[in-house]
C-alpha cells in the first residue's frame, strides 16, 4: 500500500505540473472553455464563429501516376464552423494539387508532401500528408516481359502423357511437365485421383479468353514451379465474372485439388474474370517471386493458404489480396479455413480486406505489407465491397513472430466473435500478439471516425504478451471486450481512446496490465487515454497516458472506467489531462 500511496502523489505533482495553468479542483467537472470551443461572440452574446483548434490529415497515401485524389480532412472542435482551407505540394513535378479543392493529381513516380492550411483564431493550423506516387500498373517492375517463340511441352521421364486439340494441352497423367514459349491456349490437368501432377514453367507465356489459362480439373495434387532465371506470365483475359458458371475456372490459374507454386523463378499473373490464383482446396507458395493482380480475389485457397517463402505482391483491384473460405473438418479432423504466414516478403494491395481469413491467421516470422482502400493505388473507382480491413479472421489471430505493416481504410487487425462456423462451433474473436513488429496506420477521414476505424480490434480478448506495436493513427488504438497486457511495448496515437474495454458482447469488459510498456498520446478534445467500461487493473509494467502536445484542448482523461479501478504496482503517469484525477464510477 506503501508503494501505490508514493505513486499516486508522484503522478498528481506530475499532472499539476502539466496542467498548464488549469485548476485542479478535485472534480469531474469541464471547464466552460473546453465545452464551447474556439468560437467568438459578438455582443448579444451568441456565438457566430467556431474556430478549429486542430486539422488532420491522413499522415500517408499512395497513388498511380495519372489518378487523382482529395484527401479527407477532419477539425476539431467537431462543431467547427471556419472551415477555409488551402493546400500546397512539396514538388509539383511529382504531385499537383489545386489550391483550393485539394484535387491532387500524380504526375510521375516518386514522392511529395501535401499540406493543408487552415486558418484558426489566431494562428493558422497545419496538417501534412506524405504521398507516394507510383508508375502505372503497366511498370515492367509488375509485370515482366511477355515471353516468345513456340509453345512446347516435355515432360521428364516416360512417354509424354497429354493430348492436344488445337491450341489446348491436356495433362492426363502424373509426372513432371515441362513448358516453353507463347501459347494462346489453355493448359488443362484431367488426371488420376492419385496423381501427383509437376508443371514447371520454363520461360513462358499462356493468355487464354475462354476459360482458365491453366485449369486443373482433377489429381491429388498439382505443383507449379518457375523455373530459376525465368520469367513467366498467365493472362486471364475473359470478361469478368458476372454469374456462377460451373465449367469455368474460377481463376487464371485454377485448380480443384491442392496447389503449390514453387521454385526460384519469377510467375505473374493476371485474372480479369475472377480471381487470380485460385484452387478449392489448399494452396502453399514457396521461394517463388510471385505477381498477382486480379479484379476479385488475389490468392484465394477455400480450405488454407500458407506462405513459406518467396517475394508476393497481390494486387485486388476489387476485392481481397489473400482468402479462405470454409470452416469445417477435413475427413482427416483437420481445421479448415486458416491462413499461415511462416516466411517471405509479402505486399498486399486491396480495396477490400487485405488478408480475410474464415478461421484463423497466423503470423511466425516473414514480413508483410497491406494497403487497402484509399491507401491501395489500384482500388478500382467501381469497387464494390463491404468490408476494408487489414487482415480480418473469424477466429483467431495470432502474431508470433515477424512483421506487419498495415495502412488500411478500416479496423488494422480484427478478430470476429460469434460467427457460426461450419465445424459446428462460433468464432472465438481473439487476437494473441506474442512477438513481432506490428505498425498500423488506419484513415483519417471523418466518415471513418464515425465508425470507429480502430488499429487493433477483438470483438472478444486482446492478449498483448511481447512484441512492439506501433499505432501511427487510428480513432481507438487498442479495442477489445477483455484487454490483457503481460509485456510488449506500445505506442498508440489516437483520436478517441488509446485503450478501450467495449461492452459489446454481454460480457463484462476489464483491462489488466501486469507488465509491458504502454505509451499513449490522445488527440485534444473529449478523448481518454485508457477507458474501460468495465473495470481496470494494474500490477505491472509502465503506462503513459498524455493528451496532445502543445494544445489547450488536451485529453479528457487518462484513465476513465465504469466499474473498480486497481493499481497495485507498476507505474501509471497521466500527462496533459483537462481532469487531473483518475475518472472511476465504480
Amino acid at each position: 500500500m506503501k508503494k501505490l500511496f508514493v505513486l499516486l502523489i508522484c503522478l498528481a505533482m506530475v499532472v499539476t505540473a502539466c496542467a498548464c495553468g488549469a485548476t485542479n479542483t478535485g472534480t469531474n467537472e469541464k471547464s466552460a472553455s473546453d465545452s464551447t470551443g474556439s468560437g467568438s461572440t459578438d455582443t448579444s452574446g451568441n456565438t457566430t464563429a467556431v474556430y478549429p483548434t486542430e486539422v488532420n490529415l491522413s499522415t500517408t497515401a499512395t497513388m498511380v501516376a495519372g489518378d487523382t485524389l482529395t484527401l479527407s480532412v477532419s477539425f476539431l472542435p467537431t462543431d467547427t464552423t471556419v472551415k477555409n482551407v488551402t493546400w500546397e505540394s512539396s514538388d509539383t513535378s511529382i504531385l499537383t494539387v489545386d489550391e483550393n479543392s485539394g484535387l491532387m493529381t500524380a504526375i510521375k513516380s516518386g514522392e511529395a508532401t501535401v499540406t493543408a492550411f487552415a486558418q484558426g483564431e489566431d494562428e493558422t493550423l497545419t496538417s501534412s500528408c506524405v504521398v507516394t506516387v507510383k508508375s502505372s500498373s503497366s511498370d515492367t517492375s509488375i509485370r515482366p516481359a511477355d515471353q516468345t517463340g513456340d509453345f512446347s511441352v516435355s515432360k521428364k521421364g516416360d512417354v509424354a502423357a497429354y493430348t492436344q486439340e488445337g491450341n489446348i494441352y491436356t495433362i492426363t497423367a502424373a509426372g513432371e511437365y515441362t513448358l516453353k514459349g507463347y501459347l494462346a491456349g489453355q493448359i488443362v490437368v484431367d488426371a488420376g485421383d492419385d496423381d501427383e501432377v509437376t508443371i514447371v514453367l520454363a520461360g513462358t507465356t499462356i493468355a487464354y479468353d475462354q476459360n482458365s489459362p491453366i485449369y486443373i480439373k482433377n489429381a491429388d495434387s498439382v505443383t507449379i514451379k518457375a523455373k530459376s532465371d525465368t520469367e513467366n506470365t498467365i493472362y486471364d483475359n475473359r470478361e469478368a465474372k458476372t454469374v456462377d458458371v460451373d465449367t469455368q475456372g474460377e481463376g487464371a490459374i485454377s485448380a480443384k485439388c491442392d496447389l503449390k507454386l514453387a521454385a526460384t523463378g519469377t510467375l505473374y499473373v493476371e485474372g480479369n474474370y475472377n480471381n487470380g490464383i485460385h484452387t478449392t482446396k489448399d494452396l502453399k507458395i514457396q521461394k517463388l517471386t510471385l505477381k498477382v493482380k486480379a479484379v476479385n480475389n488475389g490468392l484465394k485457397g477455400k480450405d488454407s493458404v500458407t506462405i513459406e517463402s518467396g517475394t508476393i505482391v497481390v494486387i485486388s483491384t476489387g476485392g481481397d489480396g489473400i482468402k479462405t473460405e470454409n470452416t469445417d473438418l477435413s475427413s482427416k479432423g483437420n481445421q479448415r479455413g486458416s491462413i499461415t504466414i511462416n516466411g517471405g516478403d509479402i505486399e498486399i494491395y486491396a480495396a477490400g480486406d487485405g488478408v480475410q481469413a474464415a478461421y484463423n491467421f497466423e503470423l511466425n516470422d516473414g514480413s508483410l505489407t497491406v494497403r487497402n482502400g484509399s491507401y491501395s493505388a489500384y482500388t478500382s473507382k467501381n469497387a464494390d465491397v463491404d468490408s476494408y480491413k487489414g487482415i480480418k479472421v473469424k477466429n483467431e489471430l495470432n502474431v508470433n513472430g515477424g512483421q506487419i505493416v498495415i495502412y488500411s481504410y478500416d479496423d488494422g487487425l480484427h478478430a470476429d466473435y460469434g460467427t457460426t462456423l461450419e465445424n459446428g462451433g462460433t468464432g472465438a474473436g481473439i487476437i494473441n500478439i506474442n512477438d513481432g513488429t506490428v505498425k498500423i496506420s488506419v484513415t483519417a477521414s471523418s466518415s471513418r471516425y464515425v465508425s470507429g476505424a480502430d488499429a487493433i480490434h477483438a470483438d472478444n480478448t486482446l492478449n498483448v504478451n511481447g512484441g512492439v506495436i506501433t499505432v501511427a493513427s487510428a480513432y481507438e488504438g487498442l479495442e477489445a471486450n477483455v484487454i490483457n497486457i503481460t509485456g510488449g511495448t506500445i505506442t498508440v496515437a489516437a483520436t478517441d481512446d488509446g485503450l478501450n474495454a467495449a461492452n459489446k458482447i454481454g460480457k463484462t469488459p476489464s483491462i489488466t496490465i501486469s507488465g509491458g510498456y504502454v505509451d499513449i498520446t490522445m488527440a485534444s478534445g473529449d478523448t481518454d487515454g485508457i477507458d474501460s467500461n468495465g473495470t481496470f487493473t494494474m500490477t505491472g509494467g509502465v503506462v503513459i497516458s498524455r493528451g496532445a502536445p502543445n494544445s489547450s484542448n488536451s485529453m479528457a482523461t487518462g484513465l476513465d472506467c465504469d466499474g473498480a479501478a486497481k493499481i497495485t504496482g507498476g507505474t501509471f503517469i497521466q500527462l496533459g489531462a483537462r481532469e487531473t484525477v483518475l475518472t472511476c464510477t465504480g
